[in-house]
């Protein structure tokens, strides 16, 4: 782990953080920023989505959300773990269930992000899986979220130093940013995924260490122009309220 990495994992952990309604008690209906590729993370990482070994895939017509069978019609067949509906659908539940409870967002994504969505434990062959399901979901939600919900805002920029999002960020007026710190609460030694695809440990810690970086590298930034975070991760939907540490 080099200084700056070290400094700035070190500078995280010691960050004040509660556990907050953000609809009730914090932001009410402000707006704020839920960042793509932080989403992407907490929808792929779900366990029961297959994106890498061989899997039967059954969608009806009832998809509720976005409609997105409409879109994509009614898939039965063997597929190599790619199940993009389910993953879609993952999508579209999370943002549904914001809306659902009020809350008023934008959607933005950084292309020096991308590679940030693919979960631990990924085999090299499995990873252009998840960055071509990155890139139909965006093209998906961009032509269609619009439609039903106007307010929903999508913006891609470069990197949260791209000057054209320094732009949207003072012109928004947003109240704070829900991103994910690449943490995962799952220890290495317990998860199973590693020893079924035959995975190295120790490459494995690496992408772990450098996703947690750029997280935690963006926070900052963010931080730093005195904008609050809320984790994607840490996120529970009660009800009417949406439980979030900040």
């Amino acid at each position: 782990m080099d200084a700056d990495s070290s400094t700035l994992l070190d500078w995280y952990g010691k960050l004040p953080a509660r556990r907050v309604d953000l609809v009730g008690d914090y932001a009410g209906q402000e707006l704020f920023i839920v960042e793509g590729d932080g989403l992407l993370l907490r929808c792929f990482d779900d366990p029961k989505l297959d994106f890498t070994g061989k899997c039967l895939l059954f969608f009806s017509n009832t998809l509720p959300s976005f409609k997105v069978s409409r879109y994509f019609g009614l898939l039965t067949d063997w597929l190599d773990g790619f199940q993009l509906l389910h993953a879609v659908y993952a999508v579209e539940h999370f943002l549904q269930a914001l809306l659902q409870r009020k809350c008023v967002f934008h959607l933005v994504f950084f292309r020096t992000h991308k590679e940030l969505c693919i979960p631990r434990a990924t085999p090299s062959q499995s990873r252009n899986k998840y960055l071509l399901a990155r890139a139909i979901i965006l093209r998906h939600l961009e032509v269609h979220l619009h439609l039903s919900h106007p307010t929903v805002k999508i913006y891609t920029f470069d990197s949260v130093l791209d000057p054209a999002f320094q732009n949207y960020l003072n012109a928004s007026g947003a109240y704070f940013i829900m991103t994910h710190d690449g943490a995962n609460p799952l220890p290495l030694s317990k998860d199973s995924r590693l020893k079924h695809h035959n995975l190295d440990v120790q490459s494995i810690e690496s992408e772990e260490h450098r996703r947690r970086v750029m997280f935690r590298t963006s926070i900052f930034a963010v931080i730093d122009q005195g904008y609050n975070i809320a984790l994607i991760d840490g996120l529970e939907l009660m009800d009417t309220k949406v439980s979030d540490f900040r």
